[in-house]
């Protein structure tokens, strides 16, 4: 298994933190950033007919799960993070999702999106107002790159393994996604394929690692989760206004009024010469 290299400080540009509170009257509430967990698989020991493991390897199943687990650990609504989790199988792992307070969603996860996942994904985006998806495996890329299309909800997808694999490509450059990746290899590697440097980051995550060097990198993937949020609220608060500036009525321009007797002056276009006007006088 390609061991993920530390973090490397100053390549990866940062990004805004999410803004966690707002006033509502007299007093200010919290605001918790709703993350949905998309998750392709559930662990290789708990694997059946019922959560098919696609293509993704007992190795990368291991990591996204172990991954997700340790997030939930790790971060919560006291760092501004609440989490609903999308698995395909209800078990021993869905049961751990619950026990450490986020909501979970079966929904069957194919290699190809059935119709019926999205709209369980579209829905609760939807009705819990999610802010990000975050995907884990391609099969959950695809799923949560679909979801997030039709809602206008950023995707971050993190990346097991030492490269990019072509399912992760294809949606990244369909919905233009965030990637976070645990290794350098795979860092490199999505450089190397033309992924603009501001789109990834290098959170290295090994469930065998020292909990120092491992609550840094959940501690930096939280933060990126918050600053696609912020990200995604400032964009769609400018697409907002603009629309509303293009259902604005126009305002008609007042006709300036003109003498008795004065000759009535218009410009006209040239046909001859695009572009060109010439003035027209027409005595009244």
């Amino acid at each position: 298994m390609n061991r993920p290299a530390a973090r490397r400080p100053g390549t990866i540009p940062a990004l805004p933190a999410a803004p966690l509170a707002a006033s509502a009257g007299a007093g200010a509430t919290s605001l918790a950033v709703h993350v949905v967990e998309v998750v392709g698989a559930v662990p290789p020991d708990e694997a059946n007919e019922d959560a098919p493991s696609g293509l993704a390897s007992a190795a990368d199943r291991l990591g996204a799960t172990e991954l997700v687990e340790r997030l939930l650990e790790r971060l919560g609504p006291d760092e501004g993070l609440r989490f609903t989790v999308v698995c395909p199988a209800d078990g021993a792992f869905a049961e751990r999702m619950r026990s450490r307070g986020a909501e979970v969603v079966i929904v069957a996860m194919p290699d190809d999106p059935p119709w019926h996942a999205i709209q369980v994904l579209v829905g609760l985006i939807r009705n819990r107002q999610a802010d990000v998806l975050h995907a884990h495996l391609p099969n959950a890329h695809r799923l949560a790159g679909l979801a997030g299309g039709i809602t206008r909800t950023p995707v971050l997808s993190s990346v097991q393994g030492s490269q990019l694999d072509m399912p992760d490509l294809e949606v990244h450059r369909l919905i233009a996604s965030q990637l976070s990746v645990v290794s350098e290899a795979s860092y490199f590697h999505a450089l190397g394929l033309g992924i603009a440097q501001e789109r990834i980051s290098l959170e290295p995550f090994d469930a065998q690692a020292d909990e120092d060097a491992m609550a840094a990198s959940l501690d930096a993937l939280g933060e990126r989760l918050r600053g696609v949020a912020a990200q995604a609220a400032v964009a769609g608060s400018r697409g907002a206004a603009q629309a509303r500036a293009l259902t604005q009525p126009l305002t008609p321009e007042p006709v300036p009024a003109t003498t008795a007797g004065a000759p009535a002056v218009r410009a006209v276009l040239d046909e001859l010469v695009p572009g060109r006007t010439r003035t027209v006088v027409r005595d009244r």
